[in-house]
């Protein structure tokens, strides 16, 4: 199973208030004991990001 945590609600999307709300939350989650694994953009936008929970399992933020 894959989880992925929506933060920026449904589109259409203003692109730079969704980044910040996505690297908002990956650092609340780093902080919560999350790891950060490596970002994935759209284009010249952030698209999502990867991490591992406390356990290893791999999510995303987006």
């Amino acid at each position: 199973m894959h989880i992925d945590i929506r933060v920026a609600g449904e589109p259409p999307w203003d692109m730079a208030e969704r980044e910040l709300l996505i690297r908002a939350k990956a650092a609340e989650l780093v902080a919560a004991g999350a790891t950060f694994v490596r970002e994935e953009s759209y284009d010249e936008h952030l698209g999502h990001v990867v991490m591992l929970d406390p356990e290893g399992n791999e999510f995303c933020v987006a």
